[in-house]
C-alpha cells in the first residue's frame, strides 16, 4: 500500500474516531440533568423588585420543573422569554455550567420616578421610559410625578415629547447623587411647567419646562451653596429658575 493511501485510510480512520467521541459525548449530555439552579439578581440599587423566588417560579412556568430536567430538554430561550415577561425583569442571561447547574443572570428593571394618576394605580418609570406597575412587597425610593392634567401613555414615556423631555429630567437628576437624594416630587402644570419639591429644604422650585436642565441645576447649586448660608435656610419660599441666568428668590 503506497503512502497515498496510506494518508487516506489513517485520517478516516481518526475522522470515524473523532466522530464516535462526539456522538458518545452528546448522548452522555443528552441523559445529563440539571443538578441545581443558580439565580443571580444584578441589582445596583437599594431595594428589590423581584427575588429568587420569583425568578424560579418563571423559570418552571411552561417547562414543567426544570430542576432534574435532561440537558437536551431544557429549552434556554424560552426560558428566557418566560422570565423577561415579568415586568420588573430587564434582562437574563441563562447558561449551563459544566457541573450541571442551570445558571441564570438577572437585570432587574430600574425605576427613576413614579406616575402618580387619580385615574388608576400609581406607575413606575424605569430607566428606558417603559411603564411598569407598582409592586406590593418592594417601594422604590424615587422622585414621586404628578399632574394637573394627566397625559396619555399606552406603555412608555417616549411615546409623546413631554413623556421625552420628563425622561431626559429623570435621568439627569438620577445620575447626580445630590439632585437624586434631594428632589422628592415633581408637578407638571398644565403648561408642562415643573415646580420641584425638595427632600431637605422648604423652598418650592420653580423649574419651568424640562428643559436647560444642567444649566438650570447649576443655578440651583449655586444658590444652595453661596446664598442659603448667608440669607437663612427659611428665609425664602419658592426658588425661580424659569429666567435665563438669573434666579428670583420669594
Amino acid at each position: 500500500m503506497n503512502t497515498y493511501f496510506k494518508n487516506i485510510l489513517i485520517y478516516s480512520l481518526g475522522s470515524l474516531i473523532l466522530i464516535s467521541l462526539i456522538s458518545f459525548r452528546a448522548l452522555r449530555l443528552s441523559e445529563r440533568k440539571v443538578s441545581g439552579i443558580d439565580i443571580e439578581i444584578m441589582n445596583n440599587q437599594d431595594f428589590y423588585l423581584i427575588d429568587q423566588f420569583e425568578i424560579q417560579a418563571l423559570l418552571d412556568k411552561e417547562q414543567s420543573v426544570v430542576l432534574g430536567t435532561n440537558f437536551d430538554q431544557v429549552d434556554i430561550k424560552l426560558l428566557e422569554r418566560q422570565v423577561e415577561e415579568n415586568p420588573f425583569v430587564a434582562e437574563i442571561d441563562i447558561f449551563m455550567s459544566v457541573t450541571g447547574v442551570l445558571g441564570a443572570k438577572v437585570s432587574q428593571a430600574q425605576p427613576i420616578g413614579r406616575l402618580m394618576s387619580s385615574r388608576g394605580p400609581d406607575q413606575y418609570i424605569d430607566v428606558t421610559g417603559k411603564l411598569l406597575p407598582m409592586n406590593t412587597d418592594y417601594t422604590a425610593r424615587v422622585p414621586l410625578i404628578s399632574f394637573a392634567e394627566y397625559p396619555q401613555w399606552e406603555s412608555n414615556l417616549g411615546e409623546n415629547d413631554l413623556g421625552k423631555q420628563l425622561m431626559e429630567f429623570l435621568i439627569f437628576i438620577n445620575k447626580d447623587e445630590l439632585w437624586k437624594a434631594q428632589i422628592a416630587q415633581l408637578v407638571v402644570s398644565e403648561e408642562n411647567e415643573l415646580t420641584l419639591w425638595p427632600q431637605m429644604t422648604k423652598q418650592l422650585i420653580l423649574f419651568g419646562p424640562a428643559d436647560e436642565i444642567e444649566e438650570k441645576f447649576k443655578k440651583l447649586k449655586l444658590f444652595y451653596k453661596e446664598v442659603l448660608p448667608k440669607k437663612g435656610w427659611n428665609t425664602y419660599s419658592s426658588i425661580n429658575l424659569k429666567y435665563k441666568n438669573q434666579i428670583v428668590c420669594k
